[in-house]
C-alpha cells in the first residue's frame, strides 16, 4: 500500500493509506477539480464518490467541507476508507456495496446531491455509468457529475478536461 496526501481544506497535507486494489486520481486532476468546484460551489453540498477505491477524491470533497457519501464495493477498500475517514476526523459516510444499488437504493429514497465522482474501472461501460446516474434522479437540477476516464474516451456529452493519461468529463445536470 501507497500513500496519498489530502491537497486541500481542514486535513490539507494529511496522509491516506491507499488498497492495493486502488487506482488513485492523479494529484494534478484532484488539484483541478476542486479548484473548479470551489468556484462553482463557494456554500459546500453534498457530494457523492461512487467507486471510492482509496478515497482520494471523496475525502478530499470531505476536507474542502462537502458532505460526502463514499461508496465502495471491495472489503479491503472499504476498510482503509472508515480508518482513513476516522484518522482524519472527516465528515464522511461510508458505504460498503456496489454503486448500481447505491444508485438505486438512494434514488428511491429520494437522496440528492449536488456533485456525483465517478471512477469506475476503465473495463466498464463508462458511458453506461453516467447515464444510470443521470437516469436515477440523484443529481438536483444545476448539480454535476463528473467522470473520470482514460484520456482517450471522448463521451458525446459534458465538458472534457484532459490530465495526462486521465481526463474527466463534466454534465451539468438540468
Amino acid at each position: 500500500m501507497g500513500n496519498l496526501r489530502i491537497l486541500g481544506g481542514a486535513a490539507r497535507g494529511r496522509n491516506l493509506k491507499v488498497p492495493d486494489s486502488a487506482r488513485p486520481s492523479p494529484v494534478r486532476l484532484r488539484k483541478a477539480l476542486f479548484d473548479y468546484l470551489r468556484g462553482r460551489y463557494p456554500a459546500r453540498g453534498r457530494f457523492l464518490d461512487l467507486y471510492a477505491g482509496s478515497g482520494a477524491v471523496g475525502l478530499e470533497a470531505a476536507s474542502e467541507g462537502y458532505e460526502a457519501v463514499l461508496v465502495e464495493n471491495d472489503p479491503q477498500a472499504v476498510k482503509i476508507l472508515r480508518e482513513n475517514t476516522h484518522k482524519l476526523g472527516l465528515r464522511a459516510r461510508v458505504v460498503a456495496k456496489s454503486a448500481g444499488r447505491f444508485i438505486e437504493q438512494s434514488a428511491r429514497a429520494g437522496e440528492r446531491f449536488d456533485v456525483v465522482f465517478l471512477d469506475p474501472p476503465y473495463d466498464q461501460d463508462l458511458a453506461g455509468a453516467i447515464a444510470q446516474v443521470l437516469e436515477s434522479g440523484l443529481v438536483d437540477s444545476g448539480g454535476l457529475i463528473i467522470l473520470q476516464h482514460p484520456s482517450d474516451l471522448v463521451l458525446p456529452l459534458g465538458e472534457r478536461r484532459v490530465y495526462g493519461s486521465s481526463a474527466i468529463t463534466i454534465v451539468e445536470v438540468t
